[in-house]
């Protein structure tokens, strides 16, 4: 239970965060952004509350369960340290997502197009350091036809793709100071190379296994 009071305390935090500012927000609150940074997503403050704080909830209790349900759970033995940190860091994600909605709610200014892009960022560096530490496993990682086939299609596709997130949470990071003309553009091509890449590669290393 002791690797679980990090999130659980994190959860209690955001719940006494929102208590403590839920008298000053609005009773619309801010939902979602879009790209210009411009609100196009309000909702009432009781269901942006059980929203926000029930997606950090649900994401937590869902990692939580996922080894105790997961058929070949004997594995997660073997990369419990780098499951745990990628359980903190998406729990530490929701957390700043809430404080993030509470307190621009409350009318604090923040820019929206630096602060998202570099939490993404770094949660991709920190996924990716561990990624090549993951077995083989029916929820976590890149589950493909080909890497659950095989233990070395598996080895493999992960050490290529902790590479490729690593660098996408680079370049992530520093996107939001580039020209705001290629800021899209170039997004859209590092998610179809991180999505792609692995599917692609755990293919033709499979292919080339059999031969």
């Amino acid at each position: 239970m002791n690797k679980h009071r990090f999130p659980l305390l994190l959860i209690g935090l955001a719940v006494l965060f929102w208590l403590v500012f839920y008298q000053q927000l609005p009773e619309d609150m801010p939902m979602q952004w879009g790209a210009d940074g411009s609100v196009n997503w309000t909702a009432p403050k009781i269901i942006a509350f059980l929203f926000n704080i029930g997606n950090m909830a649900l994401m937590y209790f869902i990692l939580y369960f996922i080894p105790k349900i997961d058929p070949k759970k004997k594995n997660y033995r073997q990369f419990s340290k780098g499951y745990y940190v990628t359980m903190y860091s998406i729990v530490v994600l929701f957390f700043i997502i809430n404080v993030f909605v509470v307190l621009t709610g409350a009318g604090y200014d923040f820019n929206i197009h630096l602060l998202i892009p570099i939490l993404v960022g770094l949660f991709f560096i920190v996924f990716g350091n561990y990624m090549q530490t993951l077995k083989t496993n029916w929820f976590f990682g890149i589950r493909t036809p080909w890497t659950l086939d095989n233990e070395t299609v598996w080895r493999k596709t992960h050490r290529l793709t902790a590479k490729i997130f690593i660098i996408a949470g680079v370049i992530f990071i520093i996107i939001p100071f580039l020209e705001e003309s290629i800021i899209i553009p170039l997004s859209v091509i590092v998610l179809a190379i991180i999505f792609i890449t692995p599917i692609a590669y755990s293919y033709i290393i499979h292919k080339k296994s059999q031969h």
